[in-house]
């Protein structure tokens, strides 16, 4: 007897789905031929695995707990050293109170996101807030409650509306510090999330339950990996260039209409690279004033390249100026002998992101260009 059929069903699915991530993904020469990204292809899966599990099958909308969305150890979307991403599933018909304490960080938001259609990690945005727009204080403690309705006059804290589509809720700590938040284990984000209309405790898994739970993870790891675009294909996003070793002018995620989940008050360059070992891409520029400012490398999905023993991204306090103000930043395999150096470590192609966060002027185009290794070495 199956004391578990919904959840039989479901797991077989997710069987199924790594035969078909296995040949349609990481085995796709469609996608990719060199053997580093193959491999790399396979260490994301099972990175993506890991989120499945903490974010969608033991995400519980009724009782939600926020889930690290990354580290060092599980890249994925996007992920940046200088952040901290941590993730819940809630409801739109249910209120919550988020609590924590912000003490070294540069920058706190809150967004909530509905459904995405592609059934990914999060969808289009319904609402936001920042650390700009709500009371912390003196010890960095805050409370914001996301319901419905507001509450009543008089009531404590700091409210953000939750629409009635509601799916999930995405926190964004950034940290402006010489040592990226990702390679600091001093480095801790006080945060947590309980419910304001659940009852405590919550009655025993079910077989339907989970099962509807998994399902989600399942639909996100399809999403994650088969679901994804070719690298290098045409991209219709204003701030991704088509064109390889070329940046576009830097576009505002709000402004973009993306139904996924980025970051309102962000405005966002990307490109991507091709070089061979004797080449090197530089990129120039004048920084605008911001809470903060970064750049990294990824790789082919969208994970960034190894930044604990390596330099694969920089952030503003992390960039050499040069004595007019400008920066200088270069591309290559190897090291050319100048600050700022991004290490491609051994990746022929790849992405480069911009980050630049409440600037107070629109950021400058960064000019790019492709030269021999050896002409900029002392």
């Amino acid at each position: 007897m199956n004391h578990a059929p919904l959840t039989t069903v479901v797991f077989d699915d997710l069987i199924a789905a790594l035969s078909e991530i296995r040949d349609g993904y990481a085995l796709n020469e469609a996608r990719f031929t060199n053997p580093l990204d193959v491999v790399e292809g396979y260490r994301y899966v099972v990175q993506a695995l890991s989120a499945m599990s903490e974010m969608f099958a033991e995400g519980d909308p009724e009782h939600p707990r926020f889930a690290s969305i990354v580290s060092p150890a599980r890249k994925m979307q996007g992920d940046n050293p200088d952040a901290i991403y941590h993730f819940a599933r809630i409801r739109g018909d249910r209120a919550y109170r988020v609590f924590g304490q912000i003490t070294e960080q540069c920058y706190t938001s809150f967004t909530i996101h509905g459904v995405a259609a592609d059934a990914g990690m999060a969808g289009p945005l319904l609402g936001d807030i920042n650390d700009r727009n709500f009371e912390v204080a003196d010890d960095g403690t805050y409370e914001l409650f996301l319901s419905a309705t507001e509450p009543a006059a008089g009531q404590p804290g700091n409210w953000l509306r939750l629409d009635p589509a509601a799916h999930s809720i995405v926190v964004r700590s950034y940290y402006h510090l010489e040592k990226s938040a990702q390679n600091d284990p001093t480095i801790n984000v006080v945060i947590g999330i309980e419910p304001l209309d659940a009852p405590a405790p919550p009655p025993p898994l079910t077989d339907a339950a989970f099962a509807g739970r998994l399902a989600e993870g399942v639909a996100f790891l399809r999403q994650a990996t088969v679901g994804q675009n070719v690298f290098g294909s045409p991209s219709p996003v204003p701030f991704v260039s088509n064109v390889p070793n070329t940046l576009p002018m830097p576009f505002s995620f709000r402004d973009s209409g993306l139904p996924v989940p980025g970051a309102a008050d962000i405005v966002y360059s990307m490109g991507r690279w091709s070089l061979k070992p004797d080449e090197a891409l530089v990129m120039t520029g004048f920084l605008p004033q911001c809470a903060f400012v970064n750049v990294m490398l990824w790789n082919k999905h969208m994970q960034t390249l190894e930044y604990r023993n390596r330099q694969s991204s920089l952030n503003q306090k992390q960039i050499t100026l040069d004595a007019d103000g400008s920066y200088r930043l270069v591309v290559a395999h190897s090291d050319p002998g100048l600050p700022n150096w991004l290490d491609t470590e051994g990746h022929e192609q790849g992405s480069i992101f911009w980050r630049f966060l409440l600037p107070e002027t629109d950021p400058a185009a960064i000019d790019c260009a492709v030269v021999p290794l050896a002409s900029l070495r002392p």
